[in-house]
């Protein structure tokens, strides 16, 4: 029997249509198809601006092969599956262009200045009129209930976790996020050690992070609960979470408002702090702890 090898993971969005069907129906691919695959995966962005007859051409297989490939994953011909690529890589793209377009208007500092301010206002507005009530109770219940507590984020969501964390610690629950420089290796050993009585919660937000949704997707195949907090329902995290919550977090000027998110986190925060009986106590230990490294208001 022939053994095919896995799909390399290559560099698809997080969530792809594209990288889902080529991880299903690579292993019964022949090995001029495999080839062809590989080089989807390496070089989406590639694929996405180049002909076909280009694409063949760098890859050393047949037009046909590449029209197989399509049929293979389940477009109608190549065209199809190109326009595929291209779409995955819009909610990528889309903060680049909307910043280019702003500048190219020639805005002044100020306008920038209060544009952003108001983007932001506006974000925590349609989010506190789409908050979902229950569900925040339900994502505090889950806290609450929770023996152990480890954040899922990466790049700017990770300072944000941190936060979360510390809030988390400070009513008196214990919340570990990934260890600087850690990355993939360091959170899954970490999640080796947690099960169905510990939380997951995982933020991610355009662009998602592959790591994030990778790591979320093996919490949720190991039946670990998973909090999602993200964008809205076409993420790639809100399928995977035991519970998720949006939030409205557009931007102008880079691809997310952090100012949103967290909110949302320090709101969370609160509930949690509201329903636990030892939440004071903690905060006070905490305080007698940290007094001597604390500035007073007279400077001692």
């Amino acid at each position: 029997m022939v053994m095919h090898k896995k799909a390399a993971t290559g560099y698809l969005p997080a969530g792809s249509v594209v990288a889902e069907r080529i991880e299903a129906a690579y292993p019964e691919m022949s090995q001029a198809l495999q080839t062809f695959a590989d080089f989807v995966l390496s070089e989406p962005i590639r694929i996405a601006h180049m002909s076909i007859n280009e694409t063949v051409e760098a890859t050393g297989v047949s037009v046909a092969t590449a029209n197989r490939f399509a049929r293979k994953l389940g477009f109608e011909g190549y065209a199809q599956f190109r326009g595929e690529v291209i779409r995955g890589f819009e909610s990528i793209f889309e903060p680049v262009e909307r910043l280019r377009t702003t500048l190219s208007k020639g805005s002044s500092v100020q306008e920038a200045v209060l544009a952003s301010l108001e983007e932001d206002l506006r974000n925590l507005s349609e989010t506190m009129q789409g908050l979902d009530t229950t569900r925040i109770e339900q994502a505090v219940n889950m806290i609450l209930a929770a023996r152990n507590i480890f954040f899922i984020a990466f790049d700017a969501a990770a300072a944000l976790a941190n936060v979360m964390s510390h809030r988390l610690e400070l009513a008196g629950h214990y919340a570990r996020t990934i260890d600087n420089g850690g990355g993939m290796l360091s959170a899954s050993r970490a999640l080796s050690h947690y099960d169905e009585n510990d939380l997951v919660i995982a933020i991610a937000f355009p662009r998602y992070m592959r790591e994030t949704v990778e790591l979320a997707t093996a919490a949720h195949r190991r039946s670990i609960p998973v909090l999602s907090i993200t964008d809205n329902q076409t993420s790639p995290l809100a399928r995977l979470g035991t519970l998720t919550l949006y939030v409205r977090a557009r931007r102008t000027y880079s691809s997310t408002s952090d100012t949103a998110i967290l909110a949302m986190l320090e709101a969370l925060a609160a509930g949690v702090a509201a329903k636990s009986p030892g939440a004071a106590d903690a905060a006070q230990k905490f305080a007698d702890f940290a007094y001597p490294w604390l500035i007073t208001p007279e400077g001692r």
